[in-house]
């Protein structure tokens, strides 16, 4: 991959992870050939690696089609559409999971990217069913719980922990774990040992089919978690 390729790609994703912070309402990007989509209150700009930005403004009349959110427009006598899709999308180059998926038609060609902001798919607080890939303990309560200010804490087993967590365009860091002072079963102490060294090996994470989150390294799945207890 050339040099300028690269840093396209660089700056995408740095783009998608502070789109809140760049004030627009959606910013997207897709690979092969790169391109990045920005859709504010006020205007669409389609920005290929190659070839003229594409503005479209003032915004379109949004239709919903089969669940998705289509704006369409003409740009130098070519149609233009864009379509907002709330489903799970995997960036094919990072293999980071982002909340929107979005496609663009311009002229005769059709692109698919990923748009949003990783971090809100793991909000909130989701219940582990699973540590290296085994059931957790019967009876016993492991969690994690995502805070919007990069925090993160939750039931280890027997103890509270309180950790930070970083994602970043390349994958999810969780680090800098404190623990309260209990003691318990042994089968408990265990599983609790086991799940924060995990944690901390944690590289990336997924969304599954099913919706569950999966914390996990490149080679394998370390913890599986699921929003329902």
């Amino acid at each position: 991959m050339g040099t300028n390729r690269r840093l396209f790609f660089m700056l995408s994703a740095v783009l998608l992870l502070t789109s809140e912070v760049a004030g627009s309402d959606l910013v997207a990007r897709g690979n092969e050939p790169g391109w990045v989509v920005r859709k504010s209150a006020d205007e669409i700009t389609f920005s290929p690696m190659e070839g003229p930005v594409v503005r479209i403004s003032p915004v379109p009349a949004a239709e919903t089609v089969d669940g998705a959110e289509i704006y369409q427009s003409t740009f130098d006598g070519q149609p233009f559409r864009l379509a907002i899709t709330d489903e799970v999308c995997v960036d094919t180059m990072s293999g980071m999971a982002y909340p929107v998926s979005v496609e663009v038609k311009i002229g005769a060609s059709t692109l698919q990217g990923c748009g949003g902001d990783p971090e809100s798919l793991l909000h909130g607080e989701w219940t582990v069913v699973e540590i290296d890939g085994q059931p957790i303990v019967a009876g016993s309560n492991v969690t994690l719980n995502f805070d919007s200010d990069g925090r993160l804490n939750g039931s280890a087993s027997c103890n509270r922990y309180f950790s930070t967590f970083s994602l970043t365009g390349e994958g999810l860091t969780i680090s800098n774990a404190g623990l309260s002072n209990m003691m318990c079963d042994q089968p408990l102490m265990d599983q609790e040992a086991r799940f924060l060294e995990l944690i901390a090996a944690t590289t990336r994470f997924e969304i599954g089919e099913d919706g569950a989150l999966v914390l996990r390294t490149d080679e394998r799945a370390l913890v599986v978690a699921s929003r329902e207890k």
